[in-house]
């Protein structure tokens, strides 16, 4: 929203409907948008349908059940074209023409992880794009991988699945300064060189492994490299604790806890390189704040992966610690490559602005607009 109202063309008119109990999140000084706050007690409600329809989906339910019309606000606003943030049941249950963005189908194609398999996870998530994907006018992929598995999982036509990749959301914050660096570094103590990663400990996200390939570095190369991971104690984050003790290496990860982006970011600055040895893709936005904040990426060689990087990251098999090990070791030994990926990161970023990704995104939007039988420009 923040690009298409900074960027996007002068004949788009846009109403945000603020479906949420916190305030509205965003400052729009465009005249050409407008907030409409939804009132409280209806939306109170509707959230309670909706969390009823997702319990009935994850306990096998398919069908449509018609029973969240649209609200009086969204009905008054003669809408052409409704965007939806995420696939919801609004997508399928609301008159108007539905476009949202599919960031991945990966409890399809690794279901064997539990954060998108149990607890009737999976059985919502194909309640969802079962029943949103056949009636969207446009679906937003992040990469050409991804909007081919959304061909391949579900046969919409194929002038509806588009790709447009993410941005990264540096922009939203100032650059980093050089305060910046010395107040991160003070608040959290940090060496000389550390490699860094900032995820939820969901199995995926594969930490076990990492940490088993610093292990493989202190033992089998001397190099006793700091590992810091920031994240909430959620998911594996005991078992992760209790492996580090196992593997001896207490005093080289460091569990940060949440990070906020004005800390985040510094800590990507200082970081030798990120590494994210996840099993999901098909794209993933961390690399896009490393490459903001001239840090390396070393990421894991799954589809979608080695598409967005490109020449900008060194890619290994996640499942092989050896692997993993080895790339960072490249990285680390390697001065030339380590300015190399920095400045091809540099360039990724530069390639693909704001500005670019409202240009991209509106001219999706003219097309639907077309295939509706409505002038674009009108």
């Amino acid at each position: 929203m923040q690009c298409l109202e900074a960027h996007g063309p002068e004949h788009h008119r846009y109403t945000v409907f603020a479906a949420t109990l916190m305030p509205f999140p965003l400052v729009i000084n465009n005249p050409r948008w407008r907030v409409v706050p939804l009132p409280r007690r209806a939306l109170i409600l509707r959230l309670g349908i909706e969390a009823a329809l997702m319990y009935l989906a994850k306990l096998g339910w398919r069908k449509r059940l018609p029973v969240l019309p649209a609200y009086s606000q969204v009905k008054n606003a003669k809408v052409d074209m409704m965007l939806y943030v995420k696939p919801s049941v609004q997508s399928f249950l609301w008159p108007y023409p539905g476009i949202f963005p599919i960031h991945d189908l990966q409890h399809l194609w690794q279901p064997e992880f539990p954060e998108v398999y149990a607890g009737g996870e999976f059985s919502r998530r194909e309640y969802m794009y079962r029943n949103a994907v056949p009636r969207a006018y446009a679906i937003l992929a992040d990469s050409e991988t991804g909007r081919l598995d959304v061909l391949r999982a579900y046969q919409p036509p194929a002038d509806r699945v588009y790709s447009l990749p993410h941005l990264a959301p540096t922009h939203l914050l100032p650059p980093v300064t050089d305060a910046d660096l010395e107040r991160v570094r003070k608040l959290y103590e940090l060496p000389r060189e550390y490699l860094f990663y900032g995820a939820v400990f969901w199995p995926h996200k594969n930490h076990a492994r990492l940490l088993r390939a610093i292990r493989v570095l202190r033992n089998e190369k001397g190099f006793r490299v700091p590992l810091l991971l920031a994240g909430g104690q959620r998911g594996e984050y005991e078992r992760l604790v209790a492996l580090r003790a196992e593997l001896g290496l207490e005093d080289q990860v460091r569990f940060l806890g949440y990070v906020s982006d004005e800390n985040m970011y510094p800590l990507y600055r200082m970081a030798q390189a990120l590494v994210m040895p996840t099993f999901f893709g098909p794209s993933n936005i961390p690399y896009l704040e490393a490459w903001a904040n001239d840090c390396p990426v070393i990421t894991s060689k799954m589809p979608g992966l080695p598409e967005q990087v490109g020449n900008a990251g060194v890619t290994f098999d996640p499942r092989d610690e050896r692997d993993i090990a080895a790339a960072v070791w490249k990285v680390h030994s390697d001065p030339e490559l380590r300015a190399r990926l920095i400045a091809n990161g540099r360039a990724k970023v530069a390639e693909w602005t704001p500005k670019e990704y409202a240009r991209c995104a509106s001219g999706i939007f003219d097309e639907v607009a077309v295939k509706l039988g409505l002038d674009p420009k009108g």
